[in-house]
């Protein structure tokens, strides 16, 4: 029987350090629960604030907008007469534009045409020149002919 004895206290040992070990994970277990709870609570408090301060920078901004609009529609009713003139004036400086781009237009066409006319004209001149400089070439060749011949 000793064998069952020793047997029994390695039983007994084993069954004390597993409880042990079983106790000691519980433990852990049951603090990493806490922890992530109250990491969880923390991370929803941040929420609620960051909710509530969203919330309350909307409400800013939505009044900050509107007191914008209501300044930008007083200084378009105290200044609708000049900015009536910008208006008028500014339409009236495109359209100046306009018409100047048309005519410039017509004007750079009509000059063109000139320039091109001018410039067969100026051909012409040089080829008539031309063909009597070979003429008189030639009649030069043909009175040389003919003094040579007599």
């Amino acid at each position: 029987m000793p064998s069952n004895n020793k047997g029994n206290t390695s039983f007994i040992s084993l069954d004390a350090r597993a409880g042990t070990a079983f106790a000691a994970a519980r433990t852990e277990n049951t603090k990493l629960v806490e922890d992530a709870n109250s990491y969880a609570d923390s991370v929803q408090t941040a929420l609620v604030r960051m909710r509530e301060q969203r919330e309350a920078n909307r409400c800013d901004l939505l009044a900050q907008v509107k007191v914008d609009e209501e300044k930008i529609q007083a200084l378009c009713a105290a200044y609708s007469s000049l900015l009536d003139g910008v208006v008028h004036q500014r339409a009236q400086t495109i359209h100046t534009t306009k018409v100047m781009v048309q005519e410039s237009e017509i004007e750079m066409r009509k000059s063109r045409k000139r320039l091109m006319e001018k410039t067969k004209a100026r051909l012409d001149d040089a080829r008539e020149r031309q063909k009597l400089t070979m003429d008189a070439t030639a009649l030069v060749k043909h009175y040389k002919a003919l003094i040579l011949t007599l």
